[in-house]
């Protein structure tokens, strides 16, 4: 059975000698790099989101079955004996061996397409990405179904597609949809490699076990779905609202370039690598006008692996970790460039490692964004609440605990303009959350105005801002706890509402009468939810009996970007 890169081709391609410890030192350089950034880089926020669902999920308060079936994939993280911090790092570790998978793949997939040559460069082209090098380890779903994505396509790209094979990828799809539903964007690549292994084989068996795979696959994906929503709380009732508010708001209504601005960096830090995948497809581009019939196929093939690209203008989060799943199949297409330009001259043999050199400059000031802040936050939080407790935060950083309120993403933050319901309020009133951590824009600019700057549209309410200034009172840097602050009343006997109740420690210079009972300084009252009398000078109540401060400096910036 002739192979792939060589079955339109008129003579077979001469044998390319790769040298093994040049290909050792280039990709031993990018494992080193990658595990070092999943081991000690920041963790990002919503590193942490994808964490607390699997929280959620084993205290049975999960109920969004969309993007969420990765929960029974990696419940196992939370028996672990460490914080939220040790277990992301645990997983990023997870995360690093199926990048090394990907790019196996996407070496195997490239060979099969190209030329081992080409294989060679796609695969390091793609590593020494900028936000593939900073994201590919990261703790999303991005680098799991890129995995399973790259895995179906090196199956489809094989001489030899026995039934099991077919299902095998199929299934792989399937997995990676129903962890998220950007998978779709891979489709366009799929069915044109099939088509071709259909042109090249006129094979009706490969066409009846392809359509047998495909029958298999939507009925595990029905099947699996359903039984996902079935293990949640109220999901299959929310399921298709969800979908449609996630395709409403991620391609309908979003506005056009969105991740623009990311593709732009990219171009400038990456120009070397963007010049060689643009070769790539203009050699795409010109077989497919300069030839016709089988050829024509193969060329339009392999251009397919670019369509991820067109992401960038309507897919609203093409953020920078996107580049993770989109630049995969991209990677392909400047396989092409390497024969090309290896004929050309001799010198252009070196880019790769200029590549992986490259990488190396821009990874070396990204350590710098350690996870110190985090680290001291997160095991602050475990100091002053030792057992799980409800809290307010941009995301659920501190997994262990239950996330009152809502994710405060820029989606996040929209939709909850749009629904214009003070959710944070709802919060307090029901959940009684004893702490906030402020972290993010939203809660910055609520509970400390003029540390941050965002446009009016991307605040909280009016009816949240006040609920937070009201109930809680900062305790150690980006830890607020319930609380208030009480003015002195000159004598006269004032008021105070408490909306969540429990014991409450005075901090003051002197005593002070809360409900006509004398308090001095640093007692431990008990107050029930409702009204309060108080009577005395400058005080302060803050929930819990005695709650400790940490002796250490507290962190100022907890998350600095992608």
């Amino acid at each position: 059975m002739t192979s792939l890169a060589g079955f339109f081709d008129a003579r077979s391609e001469a044998p390319v000698r790769v040298g093994r410890w040049t290909i050792l030192i280039l990709f031993g350089a990018i494992a080193v790099l990658e595990l070092t950034t999943a081991l000690f880089r920041e963790v990002n926020w919503d590193e942490f989101h994808f964490l607390s669902l699997i929280f959620e999920y084993k205290r049975a308060s999960l109920s969004l079955a969309l993007q969420t079936f990765h929960v029974h994939l990696f419940s196992w993280l939370t028996l672990l004996p460490t914080d939220e911090i040790g277990t992301i790092v645990i997983a990023r570790c997870l995360m690093w061996l199926l990048h090394l998978a990907t790019l196996w793949f996407l070496f195997k997939t490239a060979e099969n397409l190209v030329s081992i040559r080409g294989a060679l460069w796609a695969t390091v082209l793609y590593a020494t990405l900028g936000f593939v090098m900073r994201n590919a380890t990261s703790f999303r779903a991005d680098p799991i179904i890129t995995t399973l994505l790259m895995g179906a396509l090196f199956g489809l790209t094989r001489d030899r597609l026995p039934l099991r094979l077919l299902i095998l990828s199929a299934l792989a799809v399937t997995v990676a949809g129903l962890i998220s539903i950007k998978s779709v964007f891979y489709v366009p690549a799929i069915t044109m490699v099939a088509t071709l292994q259909l042109a090249r084989t006129h094979d009706k068996v490969l066409l009846r076990n392809m359509a047998v795979a495909l029958v298999i696959a939507a009925t595990a994906f029905v099947g699996l779905f359903l039984c996902h929503s079935a293990s949640l709380a109220q999901a299959v009732s929310q399921a298709g609202n969800t979908l449609t508010s996630v395709y409403n708001k991620q391609l309908v209504h979003s506005s056009l370039f969105y991740g623009a601005r990311f593709l732009a960096y990219s171009l400038a830090v990456n120009a070397l690598q963007w010049s060689v995948i643009c070769v790539g497809m203009g050699l795409a581009v010109a077989r497919t006008i300069n030839n016709s019939g089988a050829e024509r196929l193969r060329a339009l093939t392999i251009l397919s692996f670019a369509s991820p690209l067109l992401c960038i203008a309507f897919y609203r989060n093409s953020f920078p970790y996107f580049h993770v799943f989109m630049m995969a199949p991209v990677a392909v297409v400047g396989a092409l460039a390497a024969d090309k330009l290896s004929s050309l001259s001799k010198i252009s043999g070196a880019i790769p490692v200029i590549f992986v050199a490259l990488a190396v400059g821009h990874a070396i000031p990204e350590f710098q964004r350690d996870q110190s802040a985090q680290r001291s936050l997160i095991s602050a939080v475990h100091q002053i609440f030792p057992n799980p407790v409800p809290y307010i935060a941009q995301t659920g950083m501190v997994a262990s605990y239950p996330h009152a309120g809502f994710l405060m993403s820029t989606w996040g933050i929209e939709e909850y303009r749009d629904r214009g319901e003070p959710v944070l309020l709802h919060a307090i009133e029901k959940e009684r959350p004893p702490f906030v951590i402020v972290s993010g824009p939203a809660l910055s600019a609520a509970l400390e105005p003029g540390t941050v700057s965002i446009d009016a549209g991307e605040g909280l309410l009016p009816a949240d801002i006040e609920a937070l200034k009201e109930n809680y009172v900062r305790h150690w840097g980006p830890i607020w706890i319930a609380g208030k602050q009480l003015p002195a009343t000159g004598g006269v006997e004032a008021t105070f509402a408490v909306h969540i109740p429990g014991p409450y420690t005075m901090t003051a210079d002197a005593p002070v009468e809360i409900d006509r009972r004398s308090i001095l300084p640093g007692d431990v009252v008990e107050l029930t939810e409702g009204t309060h009398s108080f009577r005395g000078g400058l005080a302060t109540l803050r929930h819990g009996r005695n709650p400790p401060v940490p002796a250490r400096a507290p962190p100022t910036t907890i998350f600095t970007g992608f």
